[in-house]
């Protein structure tokens, strides 16, 4: 039902389906759970810090959440 997940050993899995996705949404999933091995939770600092090095993250989260579907 996840994309990706990021257990508190960062151990990282990313779901099979998204290797069927545009190269910039995989990236982008894969930058997302990569964070959460120094951020563990979704704050307004995670997405600050995922934002300063995913270029266009809104619009990649928008994309993915309206245009795929697992």
């Amino acid at each position: 039902s996840r994309w990706g997940s990021c257990s508190y050993k960062n151990n990282i899995s990313i779901n099979l389906c998204a290797s069927y996705l545009p190269d910039r949404q995989l990236d982008h999933i894969i930058m997302h759970e990569l964070m959460h091995t120094r951020i563990k939770n979704h704050s307004v600092y995670f997405w600050s810090e995922l934002n300063n090095i995913v270029e266009d993250l809104k619009g990649l989260r928008k994309e993915l959440k309206e245009d795929y579907f697992l």
